[in-house]
């Protein structure tokens, strides 16, 4: 059953952000509660996940609301707070993306492609170079910011709170 499939007159994925919509900041929507709704089985956790992530651009985009995983239970309504991490989650991702896509471009066996592939590769080589420079110095310059406007960078883990010297 994909997530966009309706179930009756809904499509599975406006059940569910529905469902999160519904919530408040903090609440926890289990596996059990999502599965019941679109009518599958408990053991069906995949199918579960698929109409989440179906579900969360809707949640974002028409509800102003985002979904956590909780590991083992369910999905937990972000807190305001939380979207900026979330965000941050989602830039380190294309971070590593974009790496990753250098590297193909870098570590090509160039010698081997014939002039057609050449072309293709020195165009791609182009955009992905450009993308991550870009990227490179928009965080150096988030980092300066941040520095003038909170001093420099703390030596903590996100999201812990660090222990007052007396």
């Amino acid at each position: 059953m994909a997530a966009f499939q309706p179930k009756g007159s809904r499509a599975i994925r406006v059940i569910v952000a529905e469902l999160a919509a519904e919530m408040a900041y903090g609440d926890l929507l289990t596996f059990e509660r999502i599965a019941q709704a679109i009518g599958v089985s408990d053991e069906e956790r995949a199918q579960v996940r698929q109409a989440v992530s179906a579900a969360r651009p809707i949640l974002l985009r028409d509800h102003n609301c985002a979904l956590v995983a909780e590991r083992g239970k369910g999905y937990r309504v972000a807190r305001p707070g939380e979207f900026a991490g979330i965000a941050q989650d989602h830039r380190r991702k294309s971070d590593r993306s974009l790496s990753r896509a250098l590297a193909h471009i870098e570590h090509a066996p160039v010698g081997d492609m014939d002039t057609a592939e050449r072309k293709r590769w020195e165009a791609t080589g182009i955009v992905i170079r450009n993308l991550h420079n870009r990227m490179s110095s928009a965080e150096q310059r988030l980092a300066d910011i941040e520095a003038v406007l909170f001093g420099p960078p703390r030596k903590t883990i996100p999201g812990q709170v660090e222990q007052e010297k007396s």
